[in-house]
C-alpha cells in the first residue's frame, strides 16, 4: 500500500470536529508517540524472555500503527 492510499483510508475513519482539525490529530500523535516510548522503556527496564519479547513487540507495533494513523490524519488536515 502506498502512503497516499493509507492516508485516504485513514481519512474515512477520522471522526472529530473540523474546528479542531489540526489540533486533535497533533495531540493524538503526541499521545501515541508517548505510548510507544513508554512501552519501549518498560521493555528495557523489565527485560523479557523470548515469549514475552514477541508479545511486547506486537504491542509496540500496534502503537506504531496508531502513530502512523495520526500522522496521516494530520497530513490530511494540513
Amino acid at each position: 500500500m502506498k502512503l497516499q492510499d493509507y492516508q485516504e483510508k485513514a481519512a474515512e475513519f477520522a471522526i472529530y470536529p473540523n474546528t479542531h482539525a489540526i489540533t486533535y490529530p497533533a495531540l493524538g500523535l503526541a499521545g501515541e508517540a508517548g505510548e510507544v516510548a513508554n512501552k519501549v522503556k518498560k521493555f528495557i527496564r523489565d527485560g523479557a524472555d523470548r515469549e514475552s519479547f514477541e508479545v511486547k513487540k506486537t504491542e509496540i507495533a500496534a502503537e506504531i500503527g496508531d502513530v502512523l494513523w495520526y500522522c496521516a490524519a494530520l497530513a490530511n488536515d494540513l
